[in-house]
């Protein structure tokens, strides 16, 4: 019972009160909490509109935290590695935990009838493309428009539950020799196909577990994000800056990756920033950690290289934060653009002549990738645009875009640009 306790306060705060899904776990909720929150927030549209099909008074209001309650049981009895009889029970006792005893028996009916009808009552919702999809409108519309040929893959891996994927340090061991250290204590990982440096485990392990992770021999990231480092590619010596920073796995990347460089980290928030600086001192290794806000920032010598790693949509990792179908707005796009814009061109002001910067973002909608990069060339005649040769990926006119991909790596976008001298 306790697990849906949990899970519904977690619940309650993101889809009612627009909070982030990832900050609202306590370090009592237990791993099966976490589960069904996740699973709800993946599947929201799809079990909400079960819920609107089988209940016939909206639940809003006073009945919020029951519309919840149910969401949580529709999607225990078909997800959990239990008897589905066992999650109703479990389900029903929650409503008297949440003070909801008066609906014990709506719960009970509503799963039962759910059980009886699975097939018929899925059928009948099929023709919603929000449930079908479990995406919201306006995305579907925008990832169909930007990526028709490729629309039913990435929402299959937006769907999808991300793998966990290794970065594995190459100042004390080389990939491959770390995946002999996993394969000796029976943990099943495989090389990733693009990034040198990454590692695909099978399942899901806690970081204790992984061989001298405390000494920074690993770190979690995903493969994609372990493509940026390459492309900046800075020598040793240089001065460089990663311009957004936190939480620190590309800060970290590069100093594993290029040794020598004069790294400077800059994030706007300090809370922020820690998470990089206990990175940092996890792998051993120094950077110039800077609170400051990149639009008003002004280093007494410009950076020969410079990682913008620009705040967007964050939709090409929606599968890692499935929140982010249900906080995110239409609206924020052309916002996130703008923003976008004003900070290339802030960090554009840092970087020294002959200098090389690298835009990223996660996101896979080109208003924030192609179209940010067209603009900013437009207006700035000293922009040398640096071509992308690689195997993966998608070319632009701009720069080269992953896609989410199921099995494997998350989506992102890359452009890589030289100052002129």
């Amino acid at each position: 019972m306790q697990e849906y306790l949990s899970a519904v306060r977690v619940l309650d705060a993101v889809i009612n009160d627009g909070k982030s899904l990832d900050a609202q776990f306590k370090s009592t909720d237990s791993p099966l909490s976490k589960q069904i929150s996740y699973g709800v927030v993946r599947d929201y549209f799809h079990l909400s509109e079960i819920v609107r099909k089988v209940v016939k008074k909206p639940l809003t209001g006073k009945n919020a935290e029951l519309h919840l309650l149910l969401l949580a049981g529709l999607y225990s009895v078909d997800n959990l590695n239990r008897p589905a009889h066992a999650s109703v029970n479990a389900v029903v006792n929650a409503a008297h935990g949440l003070k909801l005893g008066w609906a014990k028996g709506l719960v009970n009916a509503v799963l039962r009838n759910y059980l009886r009808n699975q097939q018929s009552i899925n059928d009948g919702i099929s023709d919603n493309l929000e449930a079908r999809l479990n995406h919201p409108d306006w995305l579907i519309q925008r990832i169909r428009a930007a990526w028709p040929e490729q629309f039913d893959a990435v929402i299959a891996a937006n769907n999808a539950r991300p793998p966990m994927t290794l970065r594995v340090n190459q100042q004390h061991l080389t990939t491959q020799a770390y995946l002999d250290l996993l394969t000796a204590i029976d943990i099943e990982a495989h090389t990733a196909e693009f990034a040198d440096s990454a590692l695909y485990l099978a399942a899901p392990t806690n970081v204790t577990q992984l061989p001298e992770f405390a000494r920074g021999y690993a770190s979690v990231q995903d493969e994609a994000s372990q493509l940026v480092a390459g492309l900046l590619a800075p020598a040793p010596g240089m001065r460089v800056l990663d311009a957004c920073a936190a939480p620190g796995g590309k800060t970290c990347h590069l100093l594993e990756s290029f040794p020598g460089i004069k790294l400077t980290a800059l994030d706007l928030e300090a809370s922020r920033l820690r998470s990089v600086e206990e990175n940092l001192q996890r792998i051993g290794l120094d950077a110039e950690c800077v609170v400051a806000d990149l639009l008003t920032y002004a280093p007494a010598e410009p950076f020969e290289r410079i990682l913008l790693d620009a705040p967007c949509s964050a939709t090409g990792i929606i599968r890692r934060h499935p929140d982010i179908k249900l906080l995110r707005r239409n609206s924020d796009i052309d916002k996130l653009a703008a923003t976008q814009l004003t900070l290339l061109h802030a960090a554009w002001q840092l970087l020294a002549p002959g200098g090389v910067m690298v835009y990223s973002t996660c996101s896979i909608l080109p208003d924030e990738n192609e179209a940010v990069l067209e603009k900013f060339f437009s207006t700035t005649p000293d922009a040398i645009l640096m071509p992308i040769e690689a195997q993966w990926g998608y070319p632009q006119p701009y720069g080269r875009q992953l896609l989410p991909d199921q099995q494997a790596h998350d989506g992102f976008y890359y452009a890589r640009i030289a100052k002129a001298i």
